[in-house]
């Protein structure tokens, strides 16, 4: 089964509260079965945890039906969100089976008050689907880094995990399209001189579904008193080890980051540009 974030504190008002950022604007009306619904227009800085985990309708109508959850979310080598993947069929996630949807295909809609997250199919069409190859998203082996003896050996702590520490040298990268977007919320952040700086609490997308930034948690301790700090995925290093533990590393200082602007997702489209980050090399 795909790898679930509904345990995160993020997660826990899901659509309840609005299943993108709250200053979503909604459109003109779209009328389904003879009921009414808002298409939503979904503005910069939406956050990934609120797509992960939420339900899936086949319409806004009065015979509406949930037909699945959001279990994970699948980015292209361009870096956007290019697919769903929907957890169909089951009860209570046994016997779910996980199918890839496209994303663009997925609307916003308002009904009573709540956020719908609507795909124009049923749930019979998801379940004709192939099944979806988590497997293919698994590390891969260590590659020649291993090898090359000039590689510093730095020891780090492995993201997610009191495992023990990885030689850096040993890790391989990991290109864009092979993370899944469930995958990076949790990942353990290093900056300069393979410092902890923090560690990846969600992932914001703009409103075409691209994935503009990662919002690191920075300071703090148990959660207590941290920042998030939006950092551009530009030149972003997604590592990983054998073992699937997951490492990024930047080239930014602690006090860079306790000195960059907070992210607000209120204002981040206007303010963009002094609320996020950018790796220079």
């Amino acid at each position: 089964m795909v790898y679930k974030l509904l345990a995160t504190t993020a997660l826990a008002t899901l659509l309840a509260t609005g299943a993108y950022a709250a200053n979503a604007v909604p459109a003109a009306p779209a009328t389904e079965n003879g009921a009414s619904g808002s298409a939503v227009a979904v503005p910069d800085g939406s956050l990934v945890t609120k797509i992960i985990g939420a339900n899936v309708y086949n319409g806004t109508g009065a015979d509406a039906q949930s037909i699945g959850e959001v279990n994970d979310i699948v980015i292209s080598k361009d870096g956007k969100a290019q697919s769903l993947i929907i957890g169909v069929g089951g009860f209570l996630g046994i016997g779910e089976k996980n199918v890839a949807y496209d994303f663009s295909k997925a609307q916003w809609a308002e009904k009573d008050g709540k956020r719908w997250l609507v795909v124009k199919t049923t749930k019979e069409d998801l379940q004709a689907l192939p099944n979806f190859d988590a497997k293919a998203y698994d590390p891969a082996p260590a590659s020649s880094a291993s090898n090359n003896a000039t590689a510093p050996a730095v020891a780090v702590a492995p993201a997610g995990s009191n495992a023990a520490v990885a030689d850096k040298s040993t890790l391989t990268e990991m290109p864009i399209d092979k993370i899944r977007v469930a995958d990076l919320v949790g990942t353990t952040v290093y900056g300069a001189n393979d410092a902890k700086v923090g560690e990846i609490g969600d992932v914001v997308l703009t409103n075409d579904k691209k994935v503009d930034a990662v919002l690191i948690n920075v300071g703090g301790f148990l959660g207590i008193g941290e920042k998030e700090v939006a950092v551009g995925m530009e030149k972003l290093k997604f590592m990983t080890d054998k073992a699937g533990n997951r490492y990024l590393y930047t080239n930014f200082t602690k006090e860079q980051l306790k000195a960059q602007a907070v992210y607000d997702k209120g204002t981040y489209a206007q303010a963009r540009d002094k609320q996020r980050m950018i790796v220079n090399q």
